[in-house]
């Protein structure tokens, strides 16, 4: 039987061949190079993180969430904007859905269609069981035409939380804001209640061919 021989290094920026038939990646693999912006790390229970430097330099923003642990059991992370003409975040008019598979072999989700914030990782049990160990809980979101007026911002992702006892849930979340004029220049993380214990949370923003 014959088989069929594709050059993966045929048209695509940034791919060099390497030993073994193997490609190394460079920066600017599929014309999307990412450049860090910023980091906050958590390690003393704190109420929110707050994410600024979102500008139209970058189309596209990418948020990297790691080693979070909610200083008390079963909470789940939410994300709010920043109006760039006003300086607040918005507290309604919110849309999203986020959902979950668990290691008990349940599902778990919420959505809202005008709601006061996004519900992201945690979907409608929540994360952390309220000890100082870590969980492996992490997820990285997607932030799109937050500073575009003509196009709705939105935020998408997937991640995954647990428990110390062995509780493990993937989850994929996506959320909106519901008002097309308005320009965003940051975002906020918290828990549904209580601080958050440990976290790290990197911003990177994605150059466009």
């Amino acid at each position: 039987m014959a088989f069929a021989t594709i050059d993966v290094t045929k048209g695509i920026t940034g791919v060099t061949p390497v030993a073994n038939g193997g490609t190394a990646l460079s920066s600017g693999f599929n014309n999307g190079t990412w450049v860090k912006l910023s980091e906050s790390n958590i390690t003393s229970d704190t109420a929110d993180v707050n994410i600024t430097g979102i500008t139209a330099t970058y189309r596209t923003h990418v948020v990297l969430i790691s080693r979070l642990t909610p200083a008390s059991a079963d909470k789940r992370l939410i994300c709010k904007f920043r109006n760039s003409a006003t300086g607040s975040y918005a507290t309604s008019s919110y849309a999203y859905a986020t959902a979950s598979y668990m290691n008990s072999n349940s599902d778990s989700n919420d959505y809202n269609t005008s709601g006061g914030q996004i519900y992201t990782l945690g979907a409608a049990e929540g994360m952390g069981d309220g000890s100082a160990g870590r969980y492996g809980s992490s997820c990285i979101l997607y932030l799109n035409d937050f500073m575009d007026s003509t196009n709705p911002p939105s935020v998408y992702g997937n991640g995954v939380y647990s428990k110390e006892s062995g509780f493990t849930a993937t989850n994929y979340f996506g959320g909106t804001y519901r008002d097309t004029s308005t320009t965003w220049d940051a975002i906020k993380f918290l828990f549904n209640s209580g601080d958050i214990a440990e976290g790290n949370f990197k911003m990177y923003g994605i150059v466009d061919d």
